[in-house]
């Protein structure tokens, strides 16, 4: 595992946490096997359709290829940031696994992960987001945290606190496909 970059106190990216032949096989596989779903907004109270969001979602769980992989890319990113922040307590409980599929128009609007429930997921708050870059061939579709764009690159990892100080989108997609997996840690 490699080094991570601070962003801020709180934003932590790690590089080439997940490397780009493991990246390629869960986008080739998904891609073209997968029963993809269109992603809706959750606003915290309702689900809101699909008027803040273009993007297909699958939920991967364990009985699905590369969530092992998945997993264990998460768990170090998850333990590293709970030692940098020994006061942060939660049980490590995450959420299944969600692959995001953008193709080009595919965006999401800002947004806070602050939420109780969503897509039938466990229920409880999450106190951080983390998400896996499974891929960087494509135009457009930044993430961008806090109003700052974070360089995009195949196999880094970000995670972040879920609260209202840490409002983050994904800009619309110009050209190609945007992948990348994320979890909420209860």
């Amino acid at each position: 595992m490699m080094d991570k970059s601070y962003k801020s106190d709180y934003i932590f990216l790690y590089p080439n946490v997940m490397d780009k032949k493991t990246c390629e096989a869960i986008t080739t596989s998904y891609e073209k096997t997968a029963m993809w779903h269109k992603s809706t907004f959750y606003d915290g109270q309702k689900d809101t359709g699909t008027s803040q969001v273009a993007m297909n979602e699958l939920w991967v769980d364990n009985q699905m290829p590369y969530f092992e992989d998945i997993k264990k890319t998460f768990a170090y990113c998850i333990d590293d940031y709970k030692s940098i922040h020994e006061t942060l307590n939660y049980s490590l409980t995450c959420t299944n696994f969600r692959l995001n599929f953008y193709r080009e128009g595919g965006f999401m609007n800002q947004h806070i992960d602050n939420i109780h429930q969503s897509h039938g997921q466990k229920q409880g708050y999450p106190h951080l987001t983390s998400l896996i870059f499974l891929n960087d061939d494509y135009e457009g579709g930044e993430f961008v945290i806090c109003g700052k764009p974070l360089k995009k690159e195949q196999g880094s990892a970000v995670v972040f606190p879920s609260n209202f100080m840490y409002p983050h989108e994904v800009k619309k997609v110009t050209k190609g496909k945007r992948f990348s997996v994320m979890t909420w840690i209860l």
